[in-house]
């Protein structure tokens, strides 16, 4: 079994996190609190598995410019 060790920054579509071999197979849906360390995920389409790193998203500023 091979694993892909990508240090990349995940591409998510349609809140889908897409494989970063093939960039065609969605791989999991994610949720905004959605948080993940070391998370093997196996994309259907091109059989390869890659580790996922998901962090929580920043917290949205409520300033606003004067």
């Amino acid at each position: 079994m091979q694993s892909n060790m990508c240090c990349g920054k995940l591409v998510i579509r349609d809140g889908w996190v897409i494989c970063p071999v093939c960039r065609k197979g969605k791989l999991l849906k994610l949720r905004p609190d959605t948080t993940a360390q070391n998370l093997p995920c196996k994309c259907k389409r091109c059989g390869q598995e890659s580790l996922v790193n998901i962090d929580a998203p920043e917290p949205a500023s409520q300033e606003t410019s004067a």
